[in-house]
């Protein structure tokens, strides 16, 4: 009876013991820290979002744009995706964040990028993170003398008004680039000076500049429909 006790407390004992040798995993980085941050960035959003001419979207190492979209702009959009072009990241639509996780991502590349931003363009004006209502007529006079330089007369050229690129981007898409500029791109953002153009814009020459844009995603759709 002693030995089957003994033999019982030394399994005991032995199971409550690291086996000799065995390294132990990495211990998991706290998501509200930055290293968190990069990290999640670098695995889930640089493919779209890094600084430098590859990435498809806007870089979010981008501080005029942390100047203006406020955090619940920020979290809705990584929540929920935007239009065709991003998925949800929200884990109750198939993605890989919780909600806290979201938030943190959002805080901690503000505080990555977020300094030295400007949410004031021409006039001094501040701006909305959403887009406003816009007249394409009066765009049309506002891309020939401040776009046009690098984008052609007609928005030919850099794509701008190109039938897929326009069903790809949504109106807000439009706004974010024509708000924040494209730095990695030579793009100005809105309260840069640019071509012909002393001073950057007001918020409602980037909302009707928008507009004349975007009037093209119907006459490229008609275009392409076919019989």
């Amino acid at each position: 009876m002693n030995s089957r006790l003994l033999l019982a407390s030394l399994i005991t004992w032995l199971a409550g013991c690291d086996r000799p040798g065995v390294p132990h995993g990495a211990q998991p980085v706290a998501h509200d820290s930055l290293a968190w941050t990069q990290s999640a960035f670098n695995t889930n959003c640089r493919g779209c979002h890094s600084q430098g001419a590859e990435g498809a979207a806007l870089p979010l190492m981008n501080a005029n744009y942390w100047a203006v979209a406020t955090d619940a702009v920020v979290i809705e959009a990584i929540a929920h995706g935007q239009g065709r072009s991003m998925p949800a990241y929200l884990d109750d639509e198939g993605g890989p964040f919780t909600p806290a996780q979201i938030v943190s991502l959002v805080q901690g590349m503000r505080s990555l990028w977020g300094a030295k931003g400007s949410a004031t363009g021409g006039e001094g004006g501040a701006i909305s993170p959403r887009v406003i209502a816009g007249d394409a007529g009066a765009g049309a006079a506002v891309f020939s003398q401040a776009c046009a330089g690098c984008h052609g007369p007609q928005g030919s050229a850099g794509s701008v008004i190109d039938p897929m690129y326009l069903r790809l981007i949504s109106d807000q898409g439009l706004w974010s680039a024509t708000i924040y500029g494209r730095s990695d791109l030579g793009m100005p953002s809105w309260s840069q000076t640019m071509p012909n153009r002393p001073t950057g814009l007001t918020a409602q020459e980037v909302a009707d500049v928008v507009s004349f844009i975007s009037s093209h995603r119907g006459i490229a759709q008609k275009a392409s429909d076919g019989p």
